[in-house]
């Protein structure tokens, strides 16, 4: 191969390459070099919404009650082959994590499990329920207009499930302007329970509600026999609350769980965190229904196209 011959100039100049003079690697096919500053950081998007209900589930690892798999957790729904496990939420991880609020509960893989307020209990549906549902519900939100709302953070609080097996380190919530997160339990309560299926918190508003009957039948004596009944019924539907009913002690978010009461020194340091909760806000635009590892999600003052069947 012969050799390629050089001016003295280009040989004298070679002896000390100068940096823009090789910039090969980055040109284009147009031969147009790219300039790049030294001091400019590419920023990653935030991952969407549909990223993070990826893993919203744990780990299916037996069909099996088995609290030695989840950390000593005893299901309030026992597991039934068939039964497809379903539950209404909403949540806004985008949000929480601009004011690093990071959640503690994780699943048996470590991933960090979606921030959420629940609209309904764990409640199960056939197979053949699955998209009847989806579409019920989908109907229910549609018809009423909702537009999306945010919602003020009031404290924080420990809180025991109903059935007293598990003690939960929640973010208390205030009730928001428009009242939507009454309007949507009420929309969800509706749907499970055409659906065969227990509304939530009506378990606490019975009992509230039983509580001031005793104490007037204590007041009246014998005139007031019955109307406990009546009280319940006044305030109850067949689908749980009514609209009118301010559940809104009620709503939460959970970021922590514990199988025991919680210590008095894990009471103190929550009283003593000294964070401004009101500065922290939710933006509610979507409702997700999860059946089995499936999750639909719902906008607020959106259209949804149902004939789209997800089963």
């Amino acid at each position: 191969m012969p050799l390629v011959q050089y001016s003295d100039s280009e040989s004298s100049s070679s002896d000390s390459p100068q940096p823009d003079r090789i910039h090969s690697k980055s040109q284009t096919s147009q031969g147009i070099k790219r300039k790049h500053s030294p001091t400019s950081h590419s920023v990653l998007p935030s991952l969407p919404d549909s990223f993070h209900d990826l893993y919203a589930s744990t780990a299916r690892v037996s069909n099996q009650d088995d609290p030695s798999l989840h950390a000593g957790r005893q299901r309030v729904t026992p597991h039934v082959q068939g039964n497809w496990p379903t539950h209404v939420y909403v949540d806004d991880a985008q949000s929480l994590q601009e004011h690093q609020v990071h959640s503690l509960l994780k699943s048996e893989l470590g991933v960090e499990l979606p921030l959420h307020i629940s609209l309904s209990r764990p409640i199960v549906l056939l197979a053949h329920q699955r998209q009847p549902f989806i579409d019920s519900l989908t109907r229910a939100i549609n018809k009423t207009g909702l537009s999306p709302f945010e919602v003020a953070v009031g404290g924080l609080e420990w809180v025991a499930n109903y059935e007293k097996t598990r003690w939960f380190l929640v973010l208390k919530l205030e009730r928001p302007p428009q009242n939507g997160l009454n309007k949507l339990l009420h929309l969800s309560n509706q749907t499970v329970t055409d659906f065969g299926q227990p509304p939530l918190y009506t378990d606490s508003l019975q009992s509230s509600t039983d509580g001031r009957s005793r104490k007037r039948q204590a007041g009246n004596g014998s005139r007031s026999k019955g109307i406990t009944g009546a009280a319940a019924s006044s305030s109850m539907t067949r689908s749980g609350p009514s609209t009118d009913i301010d559940m809104s002690s009620s709503f939460h978010i959970s970021i922590g769980w514990t199988l025991g009461a919680p210590t008095h020194g894990l009471r103190e340091r929550v009283d003593a965190t000294g964070i401004d909760f009101q500065a922290i806000k939710v933006d509610i635009n979507t409702v997700k229904a999860k059946i089995g590892n499936s999750i639909t999600a719902i906008s607020l003052a959106t259209k949804i196209d149902t004939s789209r069947r997800m089963f």
